[in-house]
């Protein structure tokens, strides 16, 4: 979810009460029909609803925190505009440069320069090679932030309404859904079963791209859309089937880079990781299954 500049400011003019059109066009020395249209835009996202010339907030967590932000901190509104945000939704982690272009989905130059004004304000601090949110002096833009992200992670034109979305950007969707999805094809862990590692399931994951509903699914890509679940619901019981098909299907997983699938290796190694399951706890699943992790048994 991202905001026009314009956006914020009327969201800014609800804060103070300022609900008529033609008062918040005045104050924005913008005309009323710019307005009018901004707003549609601000009820697209269910924000707020236009009655008789007046502009009607929405009672919702989201909106609260919103105004509240935006009346705190009026000057934050264009480093909060555009890509502002998904930008600092990114940062709620700390990441290098690269991971930020990547999550964000901009620019590398659009990341430095937005890195270079929020450091002047202490809103991004640094460490090394990576930043993040210095949410000691901003918690409430963190609290808003991770509001954004939590409505962010339920709606999605391209997937049915009441899914749960783990990971996106332009190409492709992977998602969960209690019910059954015509618009996705299946994937992650609901597929398990088919490479023989049955799972019982509450719901089902899915991908949808438009480009590859037709491609069938290689062990990488199941794999990797299993990886996304595991990164938003991070879980010893999603550890222990990650590190089983990772196991069976090594030689087409082993150029996957990712701190999970590097914990597991030191799981398998014999090495206690917090989090993670024990190496014993997946050698008496594996059995189970048939699954042979000896190359990796820890040396006595």
């Amino acid at each position: 979810m991202h905001f026009s500049k314009t956006e914020l400011q009327i969201i800014a003019e609800l804060a103070k009460g300022n609900t008529s059109i033609s008062a918040v066009a005045e104050a924005l020395k913008k005309s009323e029909k710019h307005i009018y249209r901004i707003v549609q835009k601000l009820e697209e996202k269910d924000l707020a609803s236009i009655s008789a010339g007046k502009i009607i907030p929405k009672k919702s967590t989201l909106m609260v925190r919103l105004t509240r932000v935006l009346d705190s901190y009026p000057n934050l509104i264009p480093l909060l505009a555009d890509s502002g945000i998904l930008i600092l939704i990114s940062l709620l982690e700390a990441k290098t440069v690269d991971e930020i272009t990547e999550e964000a989905d901009v620019k590398k130059s659009t990341v430095y320069a937005f890195l270079k004004k929020t450091l002047k304000i202490s809103l991004i601090k640094k460490d090394g090679d990576l930043y993040a949110l210095n949410e000691k002096l901003w918690g409430d833009v963190a609290d808003l932030l991770r509001e954004i992200r939590d409505v962010e992670r339920l709606l999605d034109p391209r997937v049915p309404y009441n899914s749960i979305i783990y990971y996106r950007d332009r190409g492709e969707v992977i998602y969960s859904n209690k019910y059954d999805s015509d618009s996705g094809e299946k994937t992650g862990f609901s597929v398990f079963e088919k490479e023989g590692i049955k799972i019982l399931l509450p719901t089902t994951y899915y991908y949808y791209s438009e480009k590859e509903l037709e491609k069938e699914l290689t062990k990488e890509d199941i794999f990797r859309h299993a990886l996304y679940v595991a990164e938003k619901e991070p879980s010893v019981r999603h550890f222990i089937f990650l590190a089983l098909f990772y196991c069976k299907f090594e030689g087409e997983l082993k150029d996957i880079k990712h701190d999970i699938v590097e914990n597991l290796k030191l799981v398998l190694q014999g090495e206690r990781v917090k989090g993670y399951p024990s190496f014993e706890e997946i050698k008496e699943k594996a059995d189970m299954y048939g699954i042979e992790i000896s190359c990796h048994r820890p040396a006595k």
